[in-house]
């Protein structure tokens, strides 16, 4: 259970069924909030709090948005979640934004800490149907989907199983950046788009 409002909560579980299926647990004296175990998010006292992965804990501080704070015996423990205040809760463009950050940030943040390299399918978009697929055209490996890209990826998916969607494309480039294809930088996204329509013409 969510510990919001309803219609903040409405707003929210709408805005996170992009990234994949949300699973919380109690933590931290509230209820962490996940996508494929990754904790973005913290719900306490009717409050809602942001992960502050990589540049965006400086980006939180500057905008003076406060830090989450629990006690554990006793002792106030000051967490990297940063509280959204009733103006942005008003400004849904702007809360929309720190979300898919947030995320994205989180998302990056795990992958980089996990002492093993992952597979295939533990990346952003894929499984393990895909994984499969990339590996009967040869590619095994993380490390080897990125060091040949999106594009190439495509192009030996599209001729060896005749897989032929803007959403595979996408999902491939958010796989090697390490993001939902949804939150793709939007100038990536565009030029993706661009040459999966040039292509289609061919």
């Amino acid at each position: 259970m969510l510990f919001l409002p309803e219609q903040r909560k409405a707003h929210l579980l709408s805005r996170i069924a992009q990234y994949g299926k949300l699973t919380t647990k109690s933590q931290f004296g509230g209820v962490s909030l996940m996508i494929d175990d990754v904790i973005f998010a913290i719900t306490s006292n009717n409050e809602f709090y942001l992960k502050g992965s990589g540049f965006l804990e400086t980006l939180y501080k500057a905008t003076k948005m406060s830090s989450y704070t629990y006690m554990k015996k006793g002792i106030p423990i000051i967490l990297r979640y940063y509280h959204i205040t009733d103006s942005l809760w008003t400004n849904q463009q702007k809360l929309d934004q720190y979300i898919d950050m947030s995320y994205h940030y989180s998302i990056q943040e795990y992958l980089g800490q996990r002492k093993k390299p992952c597979r295939i399918k533990d990346l952003p978009n894929l499984g393990v149907i895909l994984e499969k697929r990339l590996n009967q055209i040869g590619i095994n490996q993380v490390e080897e989907l990125r060091l040949i890209g999106a594009k190439a990826c495509y192009l030996k998916l599209m001729h060896s199983h005749n897989l032929k969607n803007s959403e595979l494309l996408l999902s491939l480039a958010g796989a090697i950046i390490g993001c939902h294809r949804s939150v793709l930088p939007s100038q990536l996204k565009m030029e993706l788009l661009d040459w999966y329509n040039e292509l289609s013409f061919q």
